[in-house]
C-alpha cells in the first residue's frame, strides 16, 4: 500500500473558465465551492493540497497557493509549476471542475502507482486520457520541459507520447465536468 504522506495533491483551478464566465473553482455545490470539494477528496490521499492558479486568483482560496510561472498554455502551465515547486516527490493533479469524483477512481490511481514509471493516468472507455486526474512522478519534469520548449502546450499529446507511463482504464464510469452555467443547473437539479 502506498503511504499517502509521499503525495502533493495539485487542484488545477488557474483556467480563465471563460465558458462560465466565472471562477469554476469558486462556485458552490451543496454550500461548498468546488475547490473544497476536491480538497476534501485530495487530502484523504496526500499529504498537503495545493491550489493552482494565475497571479489574478492567488487570494481567492483558504488552502496554500502555487501560482503559475508560465501563461497563456492552459493547466500544463499548472502541472510544470507544480513539478516545479515539489521536485522531489509526485503530485496528484485534480481538476476545479470535477467536485464529485469517485473515490473508486482514485484509490485505482493510487493502486497503480508505481515509482518507475513517469506517471499514472486515465484512459475512458473510449480510450481518451483525463490529464488532470493523474499522477506526475518527478522524473517526467525534464520531460514535459522539453514539449513545453518546443512549442508543444498539449497534455493529452505529451501523454500520449510518452512511453513509461501507467494507465488506469475505466469502465463505463464517466469523468464529467462543469464547463458552463447549463451544466451546473443541471448538476444542482438531480442533487
Amino acid at each position: 500500500m502506498v503511504k499517502k504522506n509521499i503525495f502533493k495533491g495539485i487542484i488545477i483551478c488557474g483556467g480563465q473558465s471563460s465558458r462560465m464566465g466565472s471562477d469554476k473553482s469558486l462556485l458552490f455545490w451543496n454550500g461548498v465551492p468546488f475547490y473544497k470539494h476536491i480538497e476534501k477528496i485530495l487530502s484523504k490521499h496526500c499529504d498537503q493540497v495545493f491550489i493552482s492558479c494565475n497571479e489574478s486568483q492567488k487570494s481567492n482560496y483558504d488552502l496554500p497557493v502555487i501560482v503559475d510561472n508560465y501563461e497563456q498554455i492552459g493547466p500544463m502551465a499548472g502541472v510544470l509549476t507544480s513539478l516545479e515547486s515539489f521536485p522531489n516527490c509526485p503530485i496528484f493533479t485534480f481538476p476545479c471542475d470535477m467536485p464529485f469524483i469517485d473515490q473508486g477512481i482514485i484509490k485505482k490511481m493510487i493502486g497503480g502507482y508505481n515509482n518507475t514509471f513517469d506517471g499514472v493516468f486515465i484512459k475512458d472507455s473510449k480510450g481518451q486520457i483525463e490529464p488532470l486526474i493523474a499522477i506526475y512522478n518527478p522524473s517526467i519534469y525534464s520531460k514535459l520541459l522539453a514539449w513545453y520548449d518546443s512549442g508543444n502546450y498539449s497534455l493529452k499529446k505529451f501523454i500520449e507520447s510518452c512511453n513509461n507511463v501507467s494507465y488506469i482504464k475505466l469502465g463505463e464510469q464517466s469523468l464529467i465536468n462543469i464547463n458552463t452555467t447549463k451544466e451546473l443547473d443541471n448538476l444542482k437539479r438531480k442533487n
